[in-house]
């Protein structure tokens, strides 16, 4: 995950990979700046071929959590998508069915819209800076939060500048010291399956 705060407004961008299992909370999705970026730690050959760190599995749920982004432009809705699809991997189609667009993500899913979102993700992750190390990535105003990514609830309410109110979960003395239990990092420079 990576967060960057504007003089405006909070904006948390997190880099993920499917099958690492990472705490998702809507109830920090504040604004338009919000977004997901479902490419972890892949990489993109010279004829534009993905490998997936974990495998062929890895490839496609990002390649459908791409889609789902782009079939719900809204955050709140594809959060939620994309934590259903997370919290069961194997059961992602009950996931597709319950949040509708069925169409629209098969569509993307089935076509090269995919891999053009995909290819757009792995730009995004490959001009970090500085180079993230493992995901979920975490940075807050340009700088990674490393360990402190265990704290990211509070840090990112502490850094919130938005017009519109502040994310409900920022309000709540229990939430804002939430910390992020069990948090499972996958490292870049970790071998990738075949």
């Amino acid at each position: 995950m990576a967060c960057s705060s504007s003089s405006s407004s909070s904006t948390k961008l997190v880099f993920f990979a499917c099958l690492i299992l990472f705490t998702f909370s809507d109830k920090l999705v504040a604004g338009e700046s919000d977004k997901l970026v479902p490419f972890g730690n892949a990489h993109v050959s010279d004829d534009l071929t993905v490998t997936c760190q974990h495998g062929e599995e890895e490839c496609k749920l990002n390649a459908l959590e791409a889609c789902a982004i782009r079939t719900w432009p809204n955050q709140r809705l594809h959060y939620r998508f994309i934590l259903c699809v997370e919290t069961n991997t194997n059961a992602w189609e009950s996931c597709v069915k319950k949040y509708g667009g069925e169409k629209a993500i098969n569509d993307c899913y089935n076509g090269d819209l995919s891999k053009e979102l995909i290819l757009g993700y792995a730009n995004q992750t490959m001009r970090l800076k500085p180079e993230h190390k493992y995901v979920p990535w975490m940075t807050l105003n340009g700088e990674p939060l490393y360990e402190s990514i265990v704290d990211f609830v509070d840090l990112v309410c502490k850094a919130y500048k938005g017009k519109t109110a502040l994310p409900k979960l920022c309000s709540s003395s229990a939430f804002s010291k939430m910390k992020v239990p069990k948090l499972q990092f996958s490292y870049a420079n970790e071998a990738i399956l075949n």
